[in-house]
């Protein structure tokens, strides 16, 4: 069975890797991006069947990647769960995610959503 791949949107370091530690042990395959201009470039590659976007990067935010995501014919169908230590969570079921998660998150919820989703 092929592992489902997800894409990881995240500027912390360390939330970025304890993200790629609990979704690999899940049998993941991830996908880490720092900025909007990584994950830009990680859509070249093959889709994942999940994204998972922070709402604050250093160059752009969650709400309008996953704007992009869901106007773009290859993308739209693909869940996306948006991430914010601010309440955000209207916004980005307004944007066209499937799921907001409030940081700091549960881990077992990162993984409970991911599961539901990829």
């Amino acid at each position: 069975m092929q592992r489902k791949r997800i894409t990881v949107v995240e500027d912390e370091p360390s939330i970025r890797d304890i993200m790629d530690i609990l979704l690999t042990s899940e049998n993941f395959e991830v996908t880490l991006c720092a900025n909007a201009r990584e994950f830009n470039d990680s859509l070249k590659r093959p889709l994942p069947d999940l994204f998972i976007l922070d709402m604050m990067l250093p160059d752009g935010n969650g709400i309008d990647l996953c704007r992009e995501l869901r106007a773009n014919l290859e993308t739209v169908l693909i869940p996306i769960m948006v991430m914010s230590a601010n309440v955000h969570a209207l916004q980005a079921l307004e944007c066209g995610a499937n799921r907001f998660l409030q940081k700091p998150f549960d881990i077992q919820m990162l993984v409970q959503y991911a599961k539901e989703l990829a």
